[in-house]
């Protein structure tokens, strides 16, 4: 445990002392928080074990792509790993938690992005769409991954509540991150994937609304417009997963 402190002080190292003072305090009122919450109910712990998971896996999935399409930055950066410590983003671990711990219907939260310089891709305006929609897809196939062990394995699904919970969460969790990173605001994925996909006049207004990007998340978040544009896409695709389990 002193090790992966240790690790994580280094990989934060360039943090400013105030922030780091803030995340720490946040951190400690999570901690003290989260412990009661965990004795009664250890499901907790295995949302935020499987959301942050997966987040790692959405970012390793940009990563591993960039690197097949001639970017070899994630990989010189140390990015292309599945040690947690290189990835965490401390807002993004802690939101999520505390949205956990108050009840919140709509759970979020990111890792740090991995580095990408678009520049060395091979192939253009393709390579940065494969790299923008990678993420995506490795969500959307951790929950098919979780469909097909409840398909084909049900003795598993249903050997003890922990496991039933796990998996139901990784279906729940990936289909909603895959959904949320669609959306066209930057710097969600779908922003990307649109300017790959646009003209010049797409392109510009990408780029031009980027600086306004995550305050539109906060604002359409807050007035629970969010949800009512993930949630029909997210009833849809169960229902097709449901479909193929049956």
């Amino acid at each position: 445990m002193k090790e992966f402190f240790e690790n994580f002080k280094y990989v934060n190292r360039d943090m400013p002392r105030s922030t780091k003072i803030i995340y720490g305090g946040i951190a400690g009122l999570l901690a003290v928080s989260m412990m009661g919450r965990l004795i009664k109910t250890p499901t907790i712990l295995i949302m935020i074990g499987i959301l942050m998971i997966s987040i790692i896996l959405h970012e390793l999935g940009h990563g591993v792509t960039a690197y097949l399409n001639g970017d070899s930055t994630a990989k010189v950066m140390g990015r292309l790993t599945l040690n947690p410590i290189k990835h965490i983003d401390p807002l993004g671990m802690l939101l999520p938690i505390g949205l956990i711990l108050m009840g919140s219907s709509f759970v979020i939260g990111w890792a740090k992005p991995v580095p990408v310089n678009y520049r060395n891709l091979k192939s253009g305006e393709f390579s940065v769409f494969m790299v923008s929609i990678a993420g995506v897809l490795v969500n959307f196939t951790l929950a098919f991954l979780g469909a097909t062990i409840i398909k084909f394995f049900p003795e598993i699904y249903v050997s003890s509540d922990i496991i039933h919970m796990a998996i139901g969460y990784l279906i729940r969790i990936n289909l909603v991150l895959g959904i949320f990173n669609l959306l066209p605001i930057p710097p969600l994925d779908g922003s990307k994937i649109l300017w790959s996909l646009g003209g010049d006049g797409v392109k510009n207004m990408v780029e031009s609304s980027e600086r306004y990007g995550f305050f539109i998340i906060i604002a359409l978040s807050y007035l629970g417009i969010l949800w009512k544009i993930i949630d029909p896409v997210y009833g849809f695709l169960v229902k097709i997963l449901n479909m193929y389990i049956r």
